[in-house]
């Protein structure tokens, strides 16, 4: 017989006599019990946690944090590995946990620009060096590889944080990870270090499913990896891609990094391209890189596009800004029937100065509805 059947039996007996109840409610007290005694027993294991890592955490800063911020601060020369090494005031940390808490430290040194205030010069050679005599770059290395996915995510974020130091072949097994977060996470990181073909995956669409999270977090690599050298133009991966969140995402980077050698493709995929996002992505880059002709495809295309694509032309005129698009902008408010578009180019031609303000009070004489004269009243007050 085992424990459990035993005790059934034995309060069975105990209880036999009683009342359904009393059974029912001594049965409720015993579970109300055992959930506050493990309430109990998880706040003071949690606690007794957070005690233990602030006094790690404080260990850790009495350890190191002076003698950090004196070499990457105000040091002014070059330390080797060698160098600090033979410092007996840097213990290399041996225990998990010394190198999550130190990697924190050095990083939280570094983001504190109140040094550099006080006179001091970041010094990137010493703190690579300080990351490899530390070992911090193969302990974060090995922790990508962790079948604990947060842990792996945590490492790749930590990677992202220190920058540099890591080749492209410590991501090799989770590049292809089936959990998807931790894949595209692990890809990105692998185009902004990999020094062989850093634009592998880039060019093959990144991955099936592309959101605007990976969206925001791709643009920082490119703009990360742009400040070492310039990206490669855009459009090759354009025109292998068949995701339009991907290419409409690529399309609008052309935009930001200002690659005008682009402009040509991206009016002939105008012409050709059948997605509608893509379309108005298309025309906004076209003003980000002040492409002048576009007042000239506005005029042609605006009144049979859609409504999307019509917000799309008239935000590229903005982007444009030329005084060329007046005449287009003030027939434009004539005639659509769109309250949005009304007010996008009202504030479009308050950007314009006196020649804008004139079209205002232009159009503003023939307003035929009180929705107009609100909008005309704010604009010109």
């Amino acid at each position: 017989m085992s424990v459990f059947d035993y005790y059934y039996y034995y309060y069975s007996a105990v209880f036999a006599g009683y009342p359904v109840i009393i059974k029912i409610a001594i049965f409720i007290i015993l579970i109300l019990f055992s959930l506050t005694v493990m309430s109990l027993i998880r706040f003071f294991y949690i606690r007794h946690k957070q005690i233990l890592k602030a006094k790690r955490k404080k260990k850790i800063k009495k350890i190191y944090k002076a003698n950090l911020i004196d070499i990457l601060y105000f040091s002014f020369k070059e330390l080797s590995v060698q160098d600090l090494n033979a410092d007996a005031e840097l213990p290399e940390p041996q225990k998990k946990w010394q190198k999550r808490m130190l990697t924190d430290l050095i990083l939280k040194v570094k983001s504190d620009k109140s040094y550099e205030m006080d006179g001091g010069v970041f010094q990137s050679y010493n703190y690579i060096n300080l990351l490899t005599y530390f070992k911090l770059y193969d302990y974060w290395v090995n922790e990508i590889s962790s079948t604990d996915i947060s842990k792996a995510i945590r490492a790749l974020r930590v990677i992202n944080e220190i920058g540099g130091g890591v080749r492209g072949s410590a991501f090799s097994s989770s590049v292809y990870h089936r959990n998807g977060y931790l894949r595209k996470f692990a890809r990105m990181t692998y185009t902004r270090f990999d020094s062989h073909d850093p634009y592998k995956f880039l060019e093959q669409g990144l991955d099936d499913h592309f959101n605007k999270f990976d969206e925001k977090r791709l643009h920082y690599i490119l703009i990360e990896m742009n400040k070492d050298h310039p990206i490669p133009l855009l459009t090759k991966w354009v025109r292998n891609s068949t995701k339009e969140n991907y290419k409409g995402f690529l399309v609008r980077e052309m935009g930001f990094f200002k690659q005008y050698e682009s402009i040509p493709f991206l009016v002939e995929l105008y012409k050709t391209e059948q997605s509608i996002l893509v379309k108005c992505e298309i025309m906004e880059t076209l003003g980000e890189l002040e492409y002048e002709p576009l007042i000239d495809l506005a005029k042609e295309e605006f009144n049979s596009a859609s409504k999307p694509l019509q917000t799309s032309i008239i935000e590229g005129l903005r982007l444009l800004k030329s005084r060329k698009s007046l005449p287009f902008l003030t027939e434009t408010y004539q005639s659509t029937q769109f309250s949005e578009t009304k007010i996008k180019i009202v504030e479009m031609l308050q950007e314009f100065d006196e020649e804008g303000m004139s079209i205002l009070i232009s159009l503003s004489e023939k307003s035929s509805s009180k929705f107009e004269e609100n909008l005309f009243a704010y604009a010109l007050n």
